[in-house]
């Protein structure tokens, strides 16, 4: 019997993502609590932006013209450079917009050629989280970012960069960072991975991993609506079950948010799933169409949810 999905037997494969899923967790970043060396005896400044109380050498001033790192774009940000002139180098201090899903905000994840160096760095008193090795679509400078957190409000972020010829400006800035003290709240809570919940969390997704790796190939096989609208229940199925298990997991503050976000991917994947499902069982070659565009887009969104993981210290198998 002939349907109307049947017609098109490219309508029954979809298209297929690949997921980081376990690949990118399991093991926890090495803790090495870093503190940049402060140099004595220099004359310095005190200011206090984004929540945050900074020396600044007499030699760096305010720059009245911020030098634009792509996809770094804070509220309230202020700028140093020696001299008070940011081209070559500087320091860019301001809070991160609301809303973010990982500590560096999306508009330059996008930008980001491959994932940052991520370390958890004790500073004079807080612990950031410091990105290096950044190598950004449209810059050419040398940047190091620290993320201070701060439960229920925006972070700190501050960006250190440097052109070639200014490099060791970088050092002078890092050193900077690594005095700061914090303005009007402290910080209560370690941001160093966890050792078990990184295992729990990676036994789960690894579990996701197998079961919709084989139903996938299913799927792609599948030479029937009726096959098909099975598979995609499974799938459906399957990330339904690894949100629920990501909800038994006791998480912190660091990651509480990386979690929720993984967890609404999931769901939103089952859901994309079910969709996929009843436009099968259906014949319904618009709403077929549509559910695909759905699970590519879902899983799309657990990709990204996982890849945050990274961002807070955890790395990859």
């Amino acid at each position: 019997m002939s349907t109307a999905l049947d017609i098109d037997r490219r309508m029954l494969v979809v298209p297929a993502v690949a997921l980081v899923l376990a690949a990118l967790l399991g093991y926890l970043l090495g803790h090495q609590p870093a503190r940049a060396p402060v140099r004595a005896n220099e004359p310095t400044s005190t200011t206090s932006v984004a929540g945050v109380l900074l020396q600044v050498p007499a030699r760096w001033r305010s720059a009245a013209n911020s030098h634009e790192i792509p996809g770094l774009q804070l509220n309230g940000a202020v700028s140093f450079a020696p001299g008070g002139n940011a081209a070559a180098a500087g320091l860019v201090v301001g809070a991160l917009p609301s809303g973010q899903p990982s500590p560096l905000p999306s508009a330059m994840l996008a930008r980001l050629r491959g994932q940052p160096t991520t370390s958890v760095v004790e500073l004079q008193e807080a612990q950031a989280y410091r990105y290096t090795n950044l190598s950004i679509a449209g810059s050419t400078r040398a940047v190091a970012i620290y993320v201070v957190p701060s439960g229920g409000s925006q972070p700190t972020v501050l960006a250190c960069y440097a052109s070639p010829a200014q490099v060791a400006e970088l050092a002078t800035c890092q050193r900077i960072v690594a005095a700061l003290t914090l303005v009007g709240r402290t910080q209560t809570y370690d941001l160093t991975p966890q050792p078990e919940y990184a295992r729990q969390l990676s036994a789960a997704v690894a579990t996701l991993d197998a079961a919709r790796s084989s139903l996938r190939t299913q799927m792609a096989a599948s030479t029937s609506t009726a096959h098909l609208k099975q598979v995609a229940e499974a799938l459906a199925g399957a990330f339904a079950h690894a949100a629920g298990t990501l909800s038994g997991l006791e998480t912190t503050l660091a990651n509480g948010a990386a979690q929720s976000a993984l967890s609404g991917a999931m769901l939103q994947a089952h859901s994309a799933y079910t969709a996929l499902a009843k436009a099968a069982g259906r014949n319904e070659v618009g709403a077929y169409g549509a559910a695909r565009g759905q699970v590519e887009a879902a899983e799309s969104a657990v990709n990204g949810a996982l890849q945050a993981y990274s961002l807070l210290g955890y790395r990859s198998a």
